[in-house]
Parts: structure tokens; sequence; C-alpha cells
């Protein structure tokens, strides 16, 4: 586990000496004035989102006025979509350090068996992320986590400098220059901003293209692998879409109208094909459930087991529970047994709350659902053809 975070610095002083203060409700909705490190006036979160959101539509006016025009009716929503990342990105850089700090302070084998319960229990769900990390590590994950260090550097650096030009106030009037140049200005002056903090752009170059070669390697093989799963999924909607239509249709049309009422054929076929890739794909996660619940109790086993030896207490236990000391796991079926018992509860667990994940490790592990919900679209309807 040690060598995928080559880089990750190791915790000192306190909380790895920093920490992240989450916004408070009134600097998340945008209901007051900010200003720069030097002491200058910026506008409030709202302000500065409509700014960048008009010069996004200043700048698309000249080639795509119905982008333009979208970008202005939308404001509203896309303000709305802004602010909630403003609240996730401290939040999660929280619980990520919180997670690098007890990466370096617990045994190696307590965090064995804690992925090995979250396996157990929260498995099934993340198939296409399991075969993504899979499809990553047989494809070189040391040049792609590289990759992903080079692009990221360079976006702090360009995080860094963009602050340095909001903190600028060359007409001396206390507010910062940035609020006060006309939208389309702005998005020059960042753009140029970012140009200039990229100092060698033809590594940042290499690193995106290397990482998305990678990306499109690994999502062909998922494509692959689950072509099975839209193949089915399309075939059991090709086997019952003509009742269905024949029965469900004349109805639609006759509710849609003289006008609309050519549209009913293909809003029964496509609301068909969505229902059986989503039950298709949930036959994959108890398939997936099933698989990650034994690779999770294995994991815990084996490393509970080694924990216990490490420590000493397996020495002292009784000789009607292990009777060769030193422990030896080939040599006994207590592992196997505990590997079942965890397997049994984790999977009867995923059934019975039908996969849902309770609160906080639904808030930890959105991220990875987002993940996951990204690779399925794009695993099953890019040529599904749905």
């Amino acid at each position: 586990m040690q060598s995928i975070l080559p880089s990750m610095p190791k915790p000192s002083g306190g909380f790895m000496g920093k920490r992240i203060k989450i916004p408070t409700a009134p600097d998340i909705f945008g209901e007051k004035e900010q200003t720069t490190a030097s002491g200058y006036k910026r506008l409030s979160n709202d302000e500065r989102i409509k700014r960048n959101l008009e010069a996004a539509a200043v700048a698309a006016e000249k080639e795509n006025p119905n982008l333009a025009a979208c970008l202005r009716t939308m404001s509203p929503v896309m303000t709305l979509f802004v602010k909630g990342i403003l609240v996730l990105i401290p939040i999660y850089e929280y619980i990520f350090k919180w997670c690098i700090y007890l990466y370096y302070i617990l045994p190696k084998n307590a965090l064995l068996c804690i992925f090995g319960l979250t396996l157990c229990f929260f498995g099934g769900p993340y198939l296409a992320v399991f075969a993504a990390i899979e499809g990553f590590a047989k494809m070189g994950w040391e040049r792609a986590y590289a990759d992903i260090l080079v692009i990221y550097d360079a976006l702090k650096e360009v995080e860094k400098k963009s602050a340095e030009d909001d903190d600028q106030d060359l007409d001396n009037d206390g507010i910062a220059d940035v609020d006060q140049i006309p939208p389309d200005e702005l998005l020059k002056r960042k753009v140029k901003v970012a140009m200039k903090a990229v100092k060698d752009p033809s590594v940042v170059q290499s690193a995106i293209g290397s990482f998305w070669s990678a990306y499109l390697a690994v999502l062909a093989t998922l494509k692959l692998q689950f072509a099975r799963t839209t193949a089915i999924a399309l075939g059991i909607a090709s086997m019952i879409k003509f009742p269905i239509v024949r029965a469900v249709g004349p109805l639609l049309a006759q509710g849609l109208g003289k006008d609309l009422g050519h549209w009913a054929k293909t809003i029964v076929d496509t609301t068909i094909n969505f229902i059986v890739i989503i039950f298709a794909w949930y036959l994959q996660m108890v398939i997936s459930a099933f698989y990650s619940g034994l690779r999770g109790g294995k994991i815990f086993s084996d490393a509970f087991f080694a924990l216990l030896q490490e420590n000493g207490i397996l020495d002292k236990a009784p000789d009607w529970l292990i009777k060769n000391k030193p422990y030896d796991p080939d040599e006994s079926y207590l592992d196997e047994i505990v590997m079942y018992i965890v397997f049994a509860a984790g999977f009867s667990y995923q059934l019975l709350n039908n996969f849902a994940i309770p609160f906080p490790f639904n808030v930890i592990l959105f991220p990875v659902t987002l993940l996951e919900w990204i690779l399925r679209w794009q695993v099953t309807f890019e040529n599904a053809g749905v």
C-alpha cells in the first residue's frame, strides 16, 4: 500500500500541520463582501459567479449566440451548482487529509481490516470503479499517478497565481481590480495568468495526453467487460418492446394529442431501454456484491489475524481454539470461518438494504459514487443507441 502514495507528506505538527476550516453559511451563500490578503474589497461569491458566467457568455456570443443565450438563461441554476461545488471542495479536502493522516498513523493491517470491511459491506454498487482500478493497475498505475501529480501541481500553481492577481489594486481605490473590469476582459486576464503560471507547458501537455490515453484505454476495457450487460438489457428490451408498445402506445398517443402523438412509440421505446438497462446493472450489482463480499471478507480475515499475531494475542488464545502455536493460517480453519461470517454479513447487508449506503459513509464515498455513475453512463449509453 505504501507504494501507491509515494509522494504523500507525512503528518507533522497537530493535524498534518494544518487544519482546514469549513466555510460558514454566510460565506457559502455569498451574503457578504470579502477581502483579499492585502485588505482590498472583493465582491460577494454570488456576484463573482455571475460575472464569471457572463464572461463565458460574452466569449461564446460571437461563435455561438444560442450557447450564450443558454448560459444566461441557466445562470440561476448554474450559480447554485457552482455554490454547491464551493461547499463540497473544502469538505472533501478535509476528509481527504484525515484519510491520509489515518493512512500514516494506523498499522498496515488495521488499514486492510477497514478496507476489507468497506469492500464487504459497500462494494456492490462500485463494480465499474473496481474494474477501472484493476484496469489502471494493469496499464501502469505508477505512470498515471505521476501524470496526476504533474497536473495537480500545475493547477495549484495556477490557483496561487490567480489569488495573487486577485490581490491587486493598481488604481488605489481599495477595491480589487479584477472586480472592476468588464467580464470579457476578466476572462482574457485569467487565461493569461494561467498561461504565465505554467512554466513548462510541454510537460503538462504530455501528462494530460498520457493520462487521457490511459483513461480511454481503461474505458475501452470497461466497455468490452460490460458489453454483455448492455447486450442482455437490449435483448430483453427487444423481446418485450412490441407487446408493450402495442398496449401502451395508442393510449399515450391519445394523451399527447394530434401534434405530438407520433412521439408515443419513441417515448415508450426509450423508457423500456432505460428500465431494462437499470435492471441489468442491478443484476450485475448482485454479482459484484457477492464478489466484493468474498474479497472483502478474505482481506479482513487475513489482516485481522495478522494484526492479532503481531500483538501476541493469538499466542495467549486457549488451546481448544488454536491447537498449534504459533498460529499458522495454512493449518487452521479459523480464518476461513471468520472470512465466511464477514462475507455472509456483508452480502446480506447489501441485499437487504438494496445496496444503499448509510450516513456518513454515503457522504465520504460520494466522489466514488459520482465516478461510478459517470463510468456506467459512458460504458452503457455511448454505444448502446439508447
